[in-house]
């Protein structure tokens, strides 16, 4: 799999609770790569957050504005850690693949509601998170390179699998 390692950045999927900001720091200090967090990227270049974002000005700003930041994202040798409704825009999932290999952290679904604080809100299309898990999972595995199976493992060894997968 070294032909993916030659695109210089991976670029973790997956939903909420998956762990793409804690494996995905891990990671980037282990490689000594660059960390990037989309969400993190739209509240500083917006001053708000994805879910205050759709709350105010709805889900087709926000999507347009995510877009638009995603595409600005052109690193070298960095871990980016997306926002788990990325996968919605074809155009930002392309861009993010001409750039890096896209590394889904497959989790299942009871696994995500056990780590979800149920207090966190999630920017949604409003339905439940079963809903949500079951409308973005076949779109993780559509766009994926490879698929990590993240159940019952911690972050440290996630981090390993991906490094000798890849071979970085």
């Amino acid at each position: 799999m070294t032909c993916h390692s030659e695109k210089k950045n991976i670029i973790l999927i997956g939903m909420p609770g998956t762990g793409k900001t804690t494996v995905g720091k891990l990671l980037s200090e282990v490689l000594g790569y660059e960390f990037i967090d989309t969400d993190s990227l739209i509240t500083e270049n917006t001053g708000k957050t994805p879910k205050q974002l759709v709350e105010e000005r709805g889900r087709e700003y926000f999507i347009q504005i995510q877009d638009e930041i995603v595409h600005g994202i052109n690193p070298e040798k960095s871990v980016i850690s997306t926002g788990g409704g990325l996968i919605h825009s074809e155009a930002a999932m392309r861009h993010m693949k001409n750039i890096g290999v896209i590394v889904y952290l497959n989790t299942r679904f009871q696994t995500i509601q056990e780590r979800l604080d149920p207090s966190r809100k999630l920017v949604s299309t409003g339905g439940s998170l079963k809903e949500l898990y079951d409308q973005r999972t076949p779109l993780y595995n559509k766009y994926a390179d490879m698929v990590i199976d993240c159940n019952d493992i911690e972050p440290q060894k996630i981090c390993r699998k991906i490094i000798e997968i890849l071979e970085v």
